[in-house]
């Protein structure tokens, strides 16, 4: 195997080894140690935001064509993003009930979501549909104690909004200062990771602090989404 080919390898295999961080957050779910299990669940969201780099930079696609990235990369975002956080949510106690019926309702969206033919759109740097960033609502909500019927009504509003074809920032491919929407991330995850191991009222305001960019990030994409709308239109 060419070194070329070593290389586009790893790249798949560093995807793939979220599998185990996701894992290691199961096994302290069950055992109740919930914190630990948010903090390394959230952990995995640092490869997902850099695996797709690593994949353009050594040509994968080209290089190493048997394996295809992209399905790869849904499977392992759909037990990250989706799965694991549901579990989270009803382990933590979170939703009404129906606890079944409604943690069931991010599955089956986001598995109609991540099916969409045009869920990505690699070339404008867009999602369509809420992109399932289930495990962020998820750890806002539990961190800010937010009530189960809150959470539940949330969860609703949230799947209903995957079906509805809104462009939402895709940050890894914007054309446009992709590196400062990339550095709000990182600041805004660092402040929700620390506000895992302090207390209130410590935590709330780095939470609220870390809320800055996500708000700023659902804005803008509503603004770009009616300007693409009335270009079109």
């Amino acid at each position: 195997m060419s070194g070329l080919r070593v290389k586009a390898f790893l790249v798949h295999v560093y995807t793939a080894s979220t599998m185990i961080i996701l894992l290691i957050s199961s096994y302290l779910l069950l055992h109740d140690q919930l914190n630990l299990a948010l903090f390394v669940m959230l952990l995995a969201v640092a490869i997902d935001a850099t695996d797709g780099t690593l994949a353009r930079r050594f040509r994968v696609k080209e290089v190493f064509p048997e394996l295809d990235g992209r399905r790869l990369d849904d499977i392992v975002d759909y037990v990250s993003y989706v799965f694991l956080p549901v579990v989270f949510m009803l382990k933590a106690q979170m939703l009404i009930e129906p606890v079944v019926l409604f943690g069931s309702l991010p599955l089956l969206a986001s598995a109609f979501g991540f099916s969409r033919v045009d869920a990505k759109l690699d070339d404008e740097g867009f999602f369509v549909g809420f992109p399932s960033y289930w495990n962020i609502i998820i750890a806002y909500l539990y961190l800010l104690n937010a009530p189960p019927w809150l959470n539940t009504l949330v969860i609703i509003v949230l799947a209903a909004m995957v079906f509805i074809p809104t462009r939402y920032l895709y940050i890894t491919r914007l054309r446009r200062h992709r590196w400062w929407h990339i550095s709000g991330t990182f600041i805004c995850g660092l402040l929700l990771l620390a506000g895992l191991f302090v207390q209130d009222p410590t935590r709330r305001l780095l939470l609220y602090l870390s809320l800055t960019y996500p708000v700023y990030y659902t804005i803008y994409s509503f603004v770009l989404d009616r300007r693409a709308r009335k270009a079109a239109g």
